[in-house]
């Protein structure tokens, strides 16, 4: 793909898709901007992302693709070889079964001819953001910052020899269920003995809040076997534009009651109203038109969406999560949200699980990453 029409039609397919499937209000749109950048060549990631669109015989595209490498996430997934470097993909939109076939076939030839040791997907240039395939729960819309797919997609790449890896899960917290002793602001009183504070986080400080979140966000998920450590620039990226989607109360920044000013926080949740229904509407375009439609709604939207939350690892084990949690439910309440939905748990962190199970939570869908190993190639075929 290498044309602006041919870009253009890329952007545009995953809403027309959708609504040819009749599930255009369960698609998960990518951001615009993400696509045009990928294009370009602009951005953080290792090495030139590939897009690649599939006609019909009418001429009609009817999926697309993205492929890319990433040594920092091959070394995370213990393939050190970069003669032999993983071949990542996301991106996936498709049609129906017949051309989900036909690009899983593409994949495979695509890693064969760039001498790829395995196929890995779906995952975005930055892996620690977007990525999954659902293999249950199709059924339940998808949200911001979360993975959709037809019901039809693990089966045929599970038929084609691919195998799952790192189960999750989302969740999801009726609001109005949550119990009491889950929803209750912690004092003034407990701040004090317990000597800590909770920072306020507004509109205009969101940069200096990523800022002095960057240290507690790398140390907390280091040990998570798909993480890459994430530089400045990248967490500014991708907390772009989300001035105009948050709610400050439900941002939450628990720090040490000495701690200066601009230390990392102890523990930290980052939740916003769920914009998806909105984006829909602009295929995934966040232009004016967009964020003005954004902000004319933002007092309506009832659903929430925790895209992370962490501990510092000092200081896990000694209560702050569940403070974090009071806190967070608390403004749900307070401000009437619906319910709040939680983007990925792993099956093998029971503990975060078990967090959102307390306040009455609920696993919503259930999504694997797909994984096929390739045999080595000839030498005469790299050659």
């Amino acid at each position: 793909m290498r044309s602006r029409a041919d870009l253009a039609e890329f952007i545009d397919l995953a809403p027309r898709l959708a609504r040819a499937r009749g599930d255009e209000d369960h698609y998960v749109p990518l951001f615009a901007a993400d696509i045009r950048d990928w294009f370009a060549g602009r951005g953080w990631f290792d090495e030139p992302v590939e897009l690649w669109l599939f006609d019909t015989d009418r001429a009609e595209a009817a999926a697309r693709v993205m492929c890319h490498r990433s040594a920092a996430l091959a070394a995370e997934l213990g393939s050190a070889d970069a003669t032999a470097a993983p071949l990542f993909f996301g991106a996936v939109e498709v049609a129906d079964e017949e051309a989900l076939d036909v690009l899983i076939a593409f994949l495979v030839e695509r890693a064969e001819q760039v001498g790829a040791s395995r196929i890995f997907g779906p995952v975005s240039p930055l892996p620690n953001v977007t990525g999954g395939l659902l293999t249950d729960g199709v059924r339940h819309p998808g949200f911001f910052d979360s993975a959709w797919n037809p019901a039809f997609c693990w089966p045929a790449f599970a038929a084609a020899g691919f195998e799952t890896w790192g189960p999750a899960h989302t969740w999801e917290v009726p609001v109005g269920s949550i119990p009491a002793a889950r929803a209750t602001a912690v004092t003034a009183d407990e701040w004090r003995r317990l000597r800590l504070r909770r920072r306020p986080v507004s509109r205009l400080g969101l940069r200096r809040f990523a800022d002095r979140l960057l240290p507690s966000l790398n140390a907390a998920f280091s040990e998570l076997p798909y993480y890459t450590s994430i530089t400045p620039a990248q967490l500014r990226s991708q907390m772009q534009g989300l001035s105009a989607l948050m709610d400050p109360d439900l941002i939450i920044d628990i720090t040490g009651a000495d701690d200066p000013a601009d230390a990392p926080p102890r523990c930290f949740a980052l939740v916003i109203p769920d914009p998806v229904p909105i984006l829909r509407r602009h295929g995934g375009r966040l232009g004016v038109r967009t964020v003005c439609d954004l902000l004319r709604h933002r007092r309506t939207m009832s659903d929430a969406v925790l895209i992370i939350q962490g501990t510092d690892p000092r200081y896990q084990g000694s209560g702050l999560l569940s403070l974090a949690i009071r806190e967070l439910n608390c403004a749900l309440v307070a401000k009437g949200y619906r319910r709040l939905r939680v983007t990925f748990i792993a099956e093998d962190n029971p503990a975060s699980a078990a967090v959102f199970a307390r306040s009455g939570g609920r696993q919503l869908h259930r999504l694997v990453f797909v994984d096929r190993t390739l045999p080595p190639s000839p030498p005469e075929e790299h050659r």
